[in-house]
Parts: structure tokens; C-alpha cells; sequence
């Protein structure tokens, strides 16, 4: 679906400019093209929306109008979509949550599919919210061609702009939200959550998911290393691109890079979303190597318990669709086996970091 834009008639936009439909025609382009080569994509695909009223198959304008679609909505969004084992986990989780008294808030709407899944487990009322207007129109339109636009209040809005009595008429008792990234905590998961219980949800509100334990590991893998670090490039030292590295993690799938494992798997941190209140942490973990090597990166990845019973995991080798997350080394570390290594984690609600 396209945003919701305000557009004169052709002859009123001619009438009202001076200009012709051709000449507005070649400065909408021209303006959506700056618009996409300055990285503000929002008002680029509103230009491409207005030159395609003036000429509906214009292939610059369906070209630009792609283009910006994309950047706004990324394409990691067909795979979650078509990511069954995710799917069903979270369907079997709502199914034994909701009763026909149960008011459910989603935050984060996507194509509304979360929603919809709680609708049609028996809620007795659903309210779903993005902030991401393309998306909010597609969800609302996706729950509609559903049969389900009765039962679904939809909402353009982020979810700390709700109040009770305004866009919900009423606190919600069950919370389901997968506001997560490969990191676990990169799209906000513990703010969400805890703004939702201060303000949005009843006390005894259920909360999918209710918890989540990450785990880490570390590594030696001189490819994993060079996707963030580099020193000499044909005979010349170009190391200085590497204060351009990222600071933080980047995802991957592990089982695609040739890796060594130099310790196993270890607890990093336990997140309890549904009890008490999640702080910022930091901890030291001692960790026994089991074979020599040079620990290069941390891969680490989540178990997220959606219920009591329900769980679901992108660790290695998982078929989910978010991969896992890996943080080079500032330095690389010699290790032996049998030696205990103690490994300084930290997060501060939004990213998860290490240091040896």
C-alpha cells in the first residue's frame, strides 16, 4: 500500500502552479531523486506517489517509487513472513493465552500478522500499532482483505504515543510484541516493553514473549574478522577506514563462514520481560577454552520463551530467519585450551558488548 497523501486534481495542481502537468511531471522526479540520493526516503516516495497520480506507469517514477519502498520497508520482512517455525510458535503462544475476555496490544504492527493470529484465537479485542506509515496503511489493508478490520483497531502511531481512553479504550492485558533483531535488543524490546507495562497493560497482563536468555561463543574466524576490519589492500596500508568499523555487532549466518569454536556456548544474560525491571548490566563471565586458537570474534544469539512451554532460537545452525550476531574483538586474544578466560559483558537495554 502507498501512504495516504492529499493530491489536488491534475487541473488544479496545473492551475494553481502555473505549471504544466509535464513540467510538475519532470520536478517531482527530479526532487524524489534528491530526496533518495539524501537518504530521505519518506519524502522521496511521496514525490514518486504524486508524479505516478500525474502519470500512473511512469518508469522513473515506479523505478523511485521501488526504491524508496525498499529502504522504508527492508526485504528481511518477507522472510520473517515466511519463517514457519516463528509463525507457529507465536500462534501456539497466543492460542494458549486468549480467552474472549482477553484485550491484546501489538506494538509493532508489520503486515499486521501478529494481530491477526490473536483475533482469530478469540480476543475479544485487538489493537495493533506501527510506526512506520507505509507499513501501518499495509497492515490495515492486509487485516481488511482478512475479514478481520472489525475485530482489529489499527493504528499509524508508536506505541509510546498511546494512551489509554484516546487511541484505547481500555489497559490490554496481554502484550505480544517482536520487536527483536538478531542481538535480541536492538529494536528496543526492553523500552517497549516497559513503557507498554507502565502505562498500557492491566497488572496481571501476560506478556509474549516473557522472557529471553542469550548466549555467546567464542571464535576464531579470520572472514568473520575481515567483514569489519582491514589493514594492507594491494601492498598499501589502509587501516585508517577502520575507525568507519562498527562499533557494535553485525548479523550472520555462522554455519555460512568457515569459524572454530574455541570455547562452547556460554550464558550471557537473562532477560525477564514479564516480572520487575530490566537495568542496564555489566558482569564478567569466566569462560573455559577448549582448544587452542586466537579468539577473534563473540557470535551470540537468543532462546526467547514466548510462554512457559514455547521457545524459539536462532542459534547455530537454526533455520529461523534471523541470524545470528557476531562482535569482533577490539584485539585479537591468544587462547589455550583448558584456561579459563574472563570476558567483561555489558548491556545497556539496547546493545549487547564484550570485551576480553
Amino acid at each position: 500500500m502507498h501512504p495516504i497523501l492529499v493530491i489536488s486534481e491534475p487541473s488544479e495542481v496545473e492551475t494553481s502552479n502555473g505549471k504544466s502537468n509535464g513540467a510538475k511531471l519532470a520536478d517531482l522526479l527530479s526532487r524524489g531523486e534528491t530526496h533518495l540520493e539524501n537518504k530521505q526516503f519518506a519524502d522521496a516516495l511521496e514525490c514518486f506517489e504524486l508524479a505516478l497520480f500525474l502519470e500512473p506507469e511512469n518508469p522513473s517514477a515506479l523505478k523511485g517509487r521501488n526504491q524508496a519502498q525498499c529502504q522504508i520497508i527492508p526485504r528481511w520482512h518477507f522472510e520473517m513472513l515466511n519463517d514457519v517455525q516463528r509463525n507457529a510458535a507465536f500462534e501456539k503462544a497466543l492460542a494458549n493465552a486468549i480467552t474472549d475476555e482477553t484485550v491484546v496490544l501489538d506494538i509493532g504492527s508489520g503486515t499486521g500478522l501478529l494481530a491477526m493470529m490473536a483475533a482469530r484465537a478469540g480476543a475479544k479485542e485487538t489493537i495493533t500499532c506501527e510506526m512506520v506509515a507505509p507499513l501501518a496503511d499495509l497492515a490495515r489493508e492486509t487485516i481488511k482483505r482478512n475479514g478481520l478490520a472489525g475485530r482489529i483497531v489499527s493504528l499509524n502511531e508508536k506505541s509510546t504515543s498511546l494512551v489509554v481512553g484516546k487511541q484505547m479504550s481500555c489497559k490490554a492485558n496481554l502484550l505480544v510484541t517482536e520487536t527483536v533483531d538478531g542481538a535480541l535488543l536492538g529494536e528496543s524490546i526492553i523500552s517497549t516493553i516497559a513503557h507498554a507495562k507502565a502505562n498500557l497493560l492491566t497488572d496481571d497482563a501476560q506478556i509474549v514473549p516473557c522472557a529471553a536468555t542469550v548466549y555467546g561463543m567464542v571464535v576464531e574466524s579470520p572472514r568473520l574478522r575481515n567483514f569489519n576490519s582491514v589493514q594492507m589492500a594491494a601492498g598499501f596500508d589502509v587501516s585508517l577506514i577502520n575507525q568507519f568499523a562498527t562499533a557494535g555487532c553485525y548479523p550472520v549466518r555462522i554455519a555460512n563462514f568457515a569459524h572454530t569454536p574455541l570455547t562452547d556456548p556460554f550464558e550471557v544474560f537473562h532477560f525477564d520481560f514479564a516480572n520487575g525491571t530490566i537495568v542496564p548490566e555489566r558482569k564478567t563471565i569466566n569462560v573455559r577454552c577448549k582448544r587452542n586458537g586466537v579468539g577473534q570474534c563473540i557470535v551470540f544469539w537468543f532462546t526467547m520463551q514466548l510462554d512457559q512451554t514455547i521457545s524459539i532460537s536462532n542459534e547455530p545452525g537454526s533455520t529461523v530467519h534471523w541470524e545470528q550476531a557476531v562482535q569482533c574483538l577490539e584485539r585479537e586474544v591468544p587462547i589455550r585450551a583448558g584456561e579459563t578466560i574472563a570476558i567483561e559483558v555489558k548491556h545497556d537495554c539496547h546493545l549487547i558488548s564484550f570485551k576480553i
